[in-house]
């Protein structure tokens, strides 16, 4: 029988029926400071938390004073973190425009200085923030310098504030789903696959759902982006990966803090997931030799199902180690990507043509090493399992 690797993304725990979403998030802290209800309450009691310091978080506070002009991205919080990392920097990189910014804000000059008008919404926020934590006063340049760094502690600080309370959220979610509600699995087209508790599990989330709902060990499930653990069970840190994507292949200091693949080094999230594409060996069938009974060893296949995951390429390290891994193992292999419509599909195929590149996606999905199934399509999911 074939192993199973499984490659969850967030929408798996959407799939399942859970508030996980960004908009879910949004909602869970405004409640938080206006109307709080006595589960949540005790809740909270119960984990010694205060909420006071998560109040008016500046990235949250953005969105909520913006949702209408932000459009349809007014909910992708990290897409947000992004524009105004972008701004901080366009000013690090302008200091002559933002103290003028700052020296005319709220007047009609204020346009006027501020030339640039793309992510304007942004620049206009630092300034706001900056004239509201610091005054709207002329700096001489020892205070200028001062002043930026401080800003950058500040929003730095207010990004761990964010990820801790988004910790808080999920942890709550955890308890009301399968402590209070005890949740169970919604059908989906992972139901084909037998043996599903013994899978090996590449976690893109912060929960582990799949733990809970199909018995899946803690052993061979793998965290990329950390996971919340509000009790410090298993690491004395908040492992929590949460941020943006490098844009560029050169290092860029001032969002090393902010980016992923910095906060995987520093929370030592890992690479454990590498031994999940190991080869392994199974015995079917014994071969009777001068009246012994030799075991015949077989190489296992896998199956590598990816459910709930866009594939983005802001992914594409982990993704293409992956491939990488299934090609040098020696074993049959196939990965399968679920999605939830035909948009969805498209925009997986996309992303797997810019991670691996059009002549290996076409190449791949040749050879049926890759192919695609609706995520609540279980008959499809049988017809393409490897034995």
């Amino acid at each position: 029988m074939a192993d199973t690797i499984l490659i969850m993304g967030n929408g798996f725990d959407i799939a399942m029926g859970r508030k996980t979403k960004y908009t879910d998030f949004i909602e869970f802290e405004k409640q938080l400071f206006s109307n709080l209800d006595e589960e949540l309450l005790e809740f909270l009691k119960a984990k010694n938390i205060s909420i006071e310091k998560y109040k008016d978080n500046l990235y949250l506070k953005f969105i909520n004073e913006n949702e209408e002009t932000l459009g349809i991205n007014w909910s992708n919080i990290e897409l947000i973190i992004s524009r105004l990392l972008d701004a901080i920097v366009y000013f690090k990189n302008n200091s002559d425009v933002l103290f003028e910014s700052i020296y005319y804000f709220d007047t009609y000059k204020f346009d006027k200085v501020l030339l640039d008008r793309s992510n304007y919404i942004a620049k206009y926020y630092v300034v706001k923030v900056i004239v509201g934590n610091f005054g709207q006063i002329e700096f001489d340049n020892k205070e200028k310098e001062l002043l930026i760094e401080e800003l950058d502690k500040l929003f730095l600080n207010q990004l761990d504030l964010l990820i801790e309370l988004l910790e808080i959220y999920l942890s709550y979610l955890d308890y009301i789903d399968f402590d209070i509600q005890k949740f169970e699995a919604n059908s989906t087209a992972l139901d084909a696959i037998s043996d599903l508790s013994n899978s090996s599990v590449l976690n893109f989330n912060y929960t582990n759902t799949s733990g809970y709902l199909f018995g899946t060990s803690e052993e061979k499930t793998h965290f990329i982006h950390g996971r919340i653990d509000l009790d410090r069970t298993f690491n004395r840190i908040n492992t929590m990966v949460f941020g943006i994507e490098d844009k560029e292949n050169n290092v860029n200091s001032d969002l090393i803090p902010y980016q992923k693949y910095y906060q995987r080094v520093v929370k030592e999230t890992g690479s454990e997931f590498e031994k999940f594409f190991s080869r392994t060996n199974y015995t079917k069938e014994n071969l009777p030799i001068q009246g012994r009974n030799i075991p015949i060893s077989h190489i296992t296949s896998k199956n590598i199902v990816v459910f709930g995951h866009s594939v983005d390429p802001l992914d594409k390290e982990i993704f293409q180690k992956c491939f990488a891994l299934a090609e040098e193992g020696g074993y049959s292999y196939r990965f399968i990507f679920t999605y939830f419509d035909e948009q969805a599909k498209r925009s997986i195929i996309k992303n797997l043509a810019i991670i691996l590149g059009k002549e290996k996606l076409v190449e791949l999905t040749g050879k049926r090493n890759v192919v695609f199934i609706k995520s609540d399509d279980k008959v499809g999911m049988e017809e393409v399992l490897l034995p």
